[in-house]
């Protein structure tokens, strides 16, 4: 017999469920412990507030991910290897379950200020990534980091507009080719660019739920 589940991971299931469902900023302390089968005491003992309990589940989500990333089997390669393995798998766990893509690239933006703080972190991280773009140039100083911030920018946006409207996210076939062309072509050039759109996706450990393409 499973274990029943906690109060954190039942409110974490219901939280997603509401967000889903209304967007963040209409759900209400009431609702969620409707939702979750727990009274106000039993919430108290674990979070301070709605936007305490948000973060705090962003955050879970976010150490899930991390934990699921390496599930992508790649070969040893350089940048666009790197940025292809991390795009790949960002988008299959994005892609997996609707409420938690929802959850993290759109209310994300409503949910405080703690939470904003921590998603400008990631986001940094991925611009750090696509600078990395740089290194491959003759003369890294042909470009700045203004470079990666405009892609990334660019691909956050693409997101939250098409998860903004609740909508499931299109096969992997379709965007992360097209994704990877508008990254590598700046740095590499038009020819490394499109061979992007050609080159599969990556394996996969089949093993993980990250791991089955989508597409």
């Amino acid at each position: 017999m499973a274990p029943r589940p906690s109060p954190r991971d039942r409110l974490h299931d219901a939280l997603l469920e509401l967000c889903f469902e209304r967007g963040f900023r209409r759900v209400d302390l009431a609702s969620l412990l409707a939702r979750a089968g727990l009274d106000r005491a039993a919430f108290a003992r674990e979070f301070g507030g709605l936007e305490d309990c948000f973060d705090a589940c962003f955050r879970a989500e976010v150490e899930r991910y991390r934990r699921q990333a390496p599930a992508i089997v790649t070969e040893p390669g350089g940048w666009r290897e790197q940025v292809r393995t991390r795009a790949y798998s960002l988008y299959r766990f994005l892609g997996a379950d609707r409420r938690r893509a929802r959850f993290i690239v759109v209310d994300s933006r409503a949910a405080g200020e703690r939470t904003l703080l921590f998603a400008g972190q990631l986001i940094e991280e991925l611009f750090e990534l696509i600078d990395g773009g740089r290194r491959e140039l003759a003369d890294p100083n042909l470009l700045t980091r203004a470079t990666a911030e405009s892609i990334g920018g660019g691909i956050f946006n693409q997101l939250y507009a098409i998860l903004g409207r609740t909508a499931a996210l299109p096969p992997e076939a379709e965007i992360v080719p097209q994704l990877m062309y508008s990254i590598v072509l700046p740095y590499l050039g038009p020819a490394a660019a499109r061979q992007e759109l050609e080159i599969p996706p990556p394996l996969a450990d089949e093993s993980s739920p990250l791991g089955a393409p989508r597409g």
